[in-house]
């Protein structure tokens, strides 16, 4: 069977003040066409549907549309929330929509179930897992802590992370995974051997790595769609990918933008590829005088692209923007850099990190600051603080 893999749709985001929107329904066709070209039977969506949790009624309707005409081709959707979305608002008829061929899923309703659907060749396990905020999680929800029974509900959450809601939802699958192959969809931050490369928009999680996951809570799956970061990626091995954005969302997104198809055989052997996106306009950060900046020559390849001008000269220069537009079509951010300041480009962030809990993060800063570690009573204090912050009403 092939499977279409995409995420972070992000519909109804705008670039600046343009809105994406005709691009995107670009993208949904060209994802309905591609779909019955390849003869998929399922595509994915890993989180990120829309670009807020109210999204407006444009974006909506276009998501209606691409779902209905996908199921019209015959294709199976499953799709799962993330952190943009609003989960009560994408998934209040999923018992509905599940009926239909479409599987949706958002927050922590159902999450850790298992959905065993029939394809051409055979069953397929299908473990939806959306974005899951650990400040969030019912009083009731994953496995037992050790001496559990003597914390309390505060204390519970405390525990709680990224890490281990996702590993308690992972575990609660599994127990009723049976069919000879399985795939996994999620919404995370997940971290590997290897660097992946994070993006200017990219909401973070958590700050300090405390919402990121391992890599190795997927080993069991046959293959695992991400979503969230928005480069094409894998986390280490080809099964375990992000599939990124179908369209530039930032000016750090210069890179290629594909959707990856899947082919899967009857016992969950992949072979792994992207099909090329080239729908959109492209990125391009441009930097030099005024002068330069409108030599006819000097960025032709910019000319529609959404452009962001470094201009590098000392003295003011009068409607700068006008000036640039004369040029450039679609100037979206103007930067003053007389002295010659360097924008920091994004770069690989080493992701094999330790999994911190907030807890060792506070104590951590404590003994940085003050060059050695808590004392009982700063410990109480820093506890005290974290809980206050983590603190979820029932």
């Amino acid at each position: 069977m092939k499977i279409l893999h995409t995420s972070d749709w992000h519909l109804g985001r705008t670039f600046g003040s343009t809105s994406l929107l005709a691009d995107q329904s670009e993208f949904c066709h060209f994802l309905v066409q591609t779909a019955i070209a390849e003869r998929v039977e399922l595509a994915v969506i890993a989180g990120d549907i829309f670009d807020r949790s109210i999204a407006p009624r444009e974006a909506i309707e276009l998501l209606r549309q691409t779902l209905s005409d996908l199921r019209r081709a015959g294709v199976i959707v499953a799709a799962i929330t993330g952190n943009h979305d609003g989960p009560d608002r994408v998934v209040p008829y999923s018992a509905l929509t599940d009926l239909s061929g479409v599987y949706l899923r958002g927050g922590y309703t159902g999450v850790g179930e298992t959905i065993t659907h029939e394809f051409s060749d055979g069953p397929l396990d299908l473990v939806l897992l959306p974005y899951l905020d650990p400040r969030a999680a019912p009083d009731d929800f994953g496995r037992a802590l050790e001496g559990e029974e003597s914390i309390d509900k505060l204390e519970q959450r405390r525990r709680r992370t990224h890490q281990s809601v996702l590993a308690d939802a992972i575990s609660a699958a599994r127990t009723t995974c049976e069919a000879p192959r399985s795939l996994a969809i999620s919404h995370a931050f997940v971290v590997g051997e290897t660097s992946c490369e994070e993006s200017e928009s990219e909401r973070i999680l958590e700050v300090g790595g405390s919402g990121a996951v391992d890599a190795s809570l997927f080993d069991d799956f046959s293959y695992t769609a991400l979503g969230h970061l928005h480069k094409p990626q894998d986390v280490g091995r080809e099964t375990l990918r992000y599939s990124g954005t179908p369209l530039r969302y930032s000016f750090s997104e210069n890179h290629d933008k594909s959707v990856t198809l899947i082919e899967m055989d009857r016992h969950g052997a992949s072979d792994v590829r992207q099909i090329p996106l080239a729908i959109g306009r492209t990125v391009a950060t441009l930097r030099g005088t005024i002068e330069e900046l409108l030599e006819p020559l000097f960025a032709p390849h910019a000319r529609d692209s959404f452009v962001r001008a470094v201009v590098t000269n000392r003295e003011t220069v009068i409607d700068l923007k006008v000036k640039l537009e004369q040029l450039y079509s679609n100037v979206v951010e103007i930067q003053l850099a007389p002295n010659g300041v360097d924008i920091n480009d994004p770069v690989p962030v080493p992701l094999h990190e330790k999994v911190r809990t907030p807890r060792e993060m506070a104590n951590e800063f404590w003994e940085a600051v003050e060059g050695s570690p808590p004392t009982d009573r700063i410990t109480s204090l820093l506890d005290d603080a974290v809980e206050s912050a983590l603190e979820v009403q029932p």
